[in-house]
């Protein structure tokens, strides 16, 4: 996700290379990065802080804590700004793990942000500028959309656009399986599958659009579409997605408990 974020900077202008530095614990992983990208490259992570304005933290949550120890030092006395896109992990962890002073946002990006597609939900912490916030929505507006929410509802957010892609991209294997079952070539079955659910998304997306009536619009009485959604409902699915969403904020609840132990 980070090198998603990474190239909407460079694409969109937001930033140029000379002004983003990056680290990366794997060594072939930062030459990948320099290479590609003409990024410059540091020795360290606290390199990097000590050197930047604005922090993207780009890492899993179970090595959070590692990162922190190794990079507090570089904000005493220095007002760095840390944006972070890890899981669970709430923007008061950071600030006191840090320096109760620093500035954290705390941002959820989606994997379409790799095509500038992204939707992500953004938090801002108590020390947060208003400068400092216009700054991080313009960087994440450089890869899709993006929400301003009450931190309460991150998990939330997690659960609905950070997983969300996985769920659009399982629903959309199962049609293409059901269409190769009933005798379609596996490509023409995925290629009216992936663009119906481009388009249907296109319509969704319009101001106006209102979902029950969008489902109305394609189920005629009687017709093919109605029989397939009363096959959805005896089934339950209404009830299986919401157990799924469900299940995937009480997972990022326990990542945030297991950060606070």
């Amino acid at each position: 996700m980070g090198e998603g974020i990474l190239r909407g900077i460079l694409d969109s202008a937001f930033l140029g290379a000379s002004q983003i530095t990056v680290y990366d614990t794997r060594r072939d992983r930062k030459e990948y990065i320099r290479n590609n990208y003409g990024v410059s490259t540091a020795e360290s992570n606290l390199d990097v802080v000590k050197s930047s304005e604005y922090i993207l933290l780009a890492i899993k949550p179970q090595n959070l804590n590692i990162l922190l120890d190794e990079i507090k030092t570089g904000f005493s006395g220095k007002s760095s700004v840390v944006i972070s896109i890890v899981a669970g992990v709430t923007t008061f962890y950071i600030e006191e793990k840090l320096n109760k002073k620093v500035s954290v946002i705390r941002v959820m990006p989606n994997s379409p942000a790799l095509l500038k597609k992204g939707m992500s939900a953004v938090s801002k912490g108590k020390n947060v500028s208003e400068s400092d916030l216009k700054f991080t929505l313009d960087l994440i507006g450089s890869v899709g959309d993006y929400v301003v929410i009450d931190e309460k509802y991150q998990n939330i957010a997690t659960a609905l656009s950070g997983s969300g892609p996985a769920y659009f991209f399982l629903f959309c294997k199962h049609l293409i399986e059901a269409g190769e079952k009933e005798g379609l070539s596996s490509e023409i079955a995925k290629r009216l599958v992936v663009n119906t659910m481009i388009g249907a998304g296109e319509l969704m997306k319009k101001p106006e659009a209102d979902i029950d009536n969008l489902i109305k619009m394609v189920a005629s009485p009687g017709g093919t579409t109605e029989k397939a959604l009363k096959e959805f409902g005896e089934h339950k699915l209404g009830e299986i997605i919401k157990s799924a969403v469900n299940s995937a904020v009480k997972r990022a609840c326990e990542l945030q408990n297991f950060l606070n132990k």
